[in-house]
């Protein structure tokens, strides 16, 4: 974006009203921080019973507890009207649909208003209704995590391709950096040192594929492959992998490690990096991640996955729901350890040129001035 940033400091407002803790929230966070060091200062309005809440506070960023959904909507409104009444914000930015409703409305309400910007996360079908239309059509930009999530809301919603910009999560390129194997890590995996890994690290949710990768995993000891499958993660769907790993029988070459908050290490124990999700994915942040750490992927050919794991080069790509093609591309990179190690070295190569956390901040930052400008033209016409 041919912008110079701005040197001034600007106040931003983050509202989230999602109580989870995934990818979307990371960002919000992650992104946050990256901004904090490049000195902009950043509040957040988030629901008290949500991680984000919790972490946010963590991290020393101000934030104000307002709870969403049914008619708490009516006090999340008035409690945030009040907060942009009384406080120097200049970018409010929202997130999910429930408080980019209550934040449009509330922003609607002002008559000194700040530059209101929507982050859209995933590449889920938005309804194409008159209600949507104007929710998508109000703010002064859309932020997406991927391209393909860019071209759905041009294409179903007329939003202007001027007023969205395609920015996807950052790799902190530090974190994230090639690393051994932890020796620790696989005696209490029970996983011999020598052992071949396949891994995943994801929510556990239906659309992430789990179903189908472990269908693959199996189909690839039948054919004699001596290895073994970890995933990374937590989430609702727990009970249905662990009821598909048990009628499978694959017991003993199946690792659910669950939920872990520092992952850096857990990728390094992977020796293929797979993600088998059906739907809504915009550009995982999990599949950044382990090309920066040099991983080989196996990725879908959904929502923005495309965008990054480019097909025999920085990893391998299958159609969604084809568990033969998932096994086949997984069998490929386990038999040839050369091609894995070139796949990993120019995925890194890729995260450090357009996906570090400095080049996220960087056009972020980048799409809040081209705001500013066009705000100063329209009060100068």
């Amino acid at each position: 974006m041919p912008v110079k940033p701005s040197k001034k400091s600007l106040a931003i407002l983050q509202t989230e009203a999602s109580l989870g803790w995934g990818g979307q929230e990371r960002r919000i966070l992650v992104e946050a921080l990256a901004m904090r060091q490049r000195g902009h200062r950043t509040a957040f309005v988030c629901d008290p019973r949500g991680e984000l809440y919790q972490r946010a506070r963590l991290h020393n960023f101000p934030v104000t507890p307002l709870v969403f959904g049914g008619i708490k909507n009516l006090g999340a409104w008035a409690g945030l009207r009040r907060l942009l009444n009384r406080a120097a914000v200049d970018i409010l930015n929202t997130h999910s649909s429930l408080d980019s409703w209550v934040g449009t409305l509330a922003w609607r309400s002002l008559r000194n208003r700040p530059l209101l910007v929507r982050t859209r996360h995933l590449s889920t079908l938005v309804r194409d209704n008159r209600r949507t239309r104007w929710l998508y059509q109000t703010p002064a930009a859309i932020i997406t995590t991927g391209k393909v999530t860019k071209d759905l809301l041009i294409e179903r919603l007329g939003v202007p391709a001027r007023r969205i910009f395609s920015i996807p999560t950052g790799v902190e390129l530090a974190e994230f950096a090639p690393q051994e194997k932890s020796r620790e890590l696989l005696v209490q995996l029970q996983i011999p040192a020598d052992a071949f890994i396949f891994g995943s690290v994801a929510v556990l949710r239906s659309w992430k594929g789990h179903l189908d990768l472990l269908e693959a995993f199996h189909a690839l000891l039948q054919q004699g492959a001596r290895a073994f499958l970890l995933l990374v993660g937590e989430g609702p769907y727990r009970v249905v992998i662990e009821e598909k790993i048990a009628q499978l029988g694959v017991q003993h070459r199946v690792r659910l490690a669950g939920f872990r908050d520092q992952v850096a290490p857990w990728f390094a124990l992977m020796d293929v990096k797979v993600l088998a999700s059906y739907a809504n994915e915009g550009v995982p942040q999990s599949l950044l991640q382990a090309l920066a750490m040099a991983r080989p992927v196996v990725g879908t050919t959904v929502g923005g996955i495309p965008e990054v794991i480019l097909d025999a080069e920085t990893g391998l790509l299958v159609p969604p729901r084809d568990t033969r093609s998932l096994a086949q591309a997984m069998g490929r990179l386990m038999a040839d350890p050369d091609y894995r190690r070139a796949l990993g070295r120019r995925g890194r190569e890729l995260v450090i040129e357009k996906f570090s956390m400095e080049q996220m901040a960087a056009e972020i930052e980048a799409v809040y001035e081209v705001l500013r400008l066009r705000r100063e033209g329209e009060g100068r016409g």
